[in-house]
């Protein structure tokens, strides 16, 4: 769901950034990394990727974007070192910023085990009032849910609970801050408040995304999908 989000947000940049050169061949490779990246060969998105910004001269806009697809191109396949840097370059390219394009970034130092500097870029962006579609855009559900589960990593379980709980009153219905909410409740020792985010959750998840490790979570309160 998430990679789709990307193609979404990314693919009209790198298109209009590269607006009148959609007749040059070498454009290909740019339509070519989108594409690979919809259909899943992620390794094909880094490779065409790479030629798309050898053989064409990318706006800003159109760089950024490129180096967005690709950088989740390469947390797809767990090369998060490259993710990292390859998302840091999406930033520094473009200067109209979003805070969105940071949470991304927050996302994948997390993944790669870097909890810490996850929180201290989501509340970079706290601080500099960098909402998701802009400075002064205010802040929705993904600011906090990143804060959340940045929290949640590094063990501060109240303040997890804390920052998700703000996003649920943006989003009541997102299904994983629920979820992550309850882990948060369930490691404070609020049984009941964990139940009822589990319960909550299971009413309201995609199930196709639930791993063994959530149903068994869900299982130590006699909660099925």
């Amino acid at each position: 769901m998430k990679a789709t989000w990307i193609l979404l947000l990314a693919t009209p940049a790198l298109l209009a950034g590269c607006a009148g050169r959609q007749a040059d061949p070498n454009f290909a490779y740019c339509t070519a990394t989108s594409q690979a990246h919809k259909d899943g060969d992620y390794a094909r998105a880094v490779e065409q990727a790479d030629l798309c910004q050898q053989k064409n001269t990318l706006s800003p806009r159109g760089l950024s974007a490129l180096y967005s697809i690709q950088a989740d191109a390469y947390e797809q396949l767990k090369r998060y070192p490259e993710a990292i840097a390859t998302q840091e370059k999406s930033i520094k390219v473009d200067p109209h910023t979003y805070g969105r394009d940071v949470l991304t970034l927050s996302r994948y130092y997390r993944v790669a085990g870097n909890p810490q500097k996850a929180l201290e870029l989501v509340e970079s962006n706290l601080d500099k009032g960098l909402g998701e579609a802009g400075v002064g855009a205010g802040f929705h559900m993904p600011t906090y849910y990143h804060q959340g589960l940045a929290l949640l990593d590094l063990g501060r379980n109240r303040e997890a609970a804390e920052a998700l709980s703000a996003g649920l009153m943006k989003q009541p219905d997102y299904a994983w801050a629920h979820y992550y909410r309850g882990v948060a409740y369930d490691r404070l020792g609020q049984r009941s408040d964990a139940r009822s985010d589990f319960q909550a959750f299971a009413k309201s998840v995609d199930k196709q995304y639930v791993e063994p490790e959530h149903k068994q979570q869900l299982e130590q309160y006699q909660i099925s999908l």
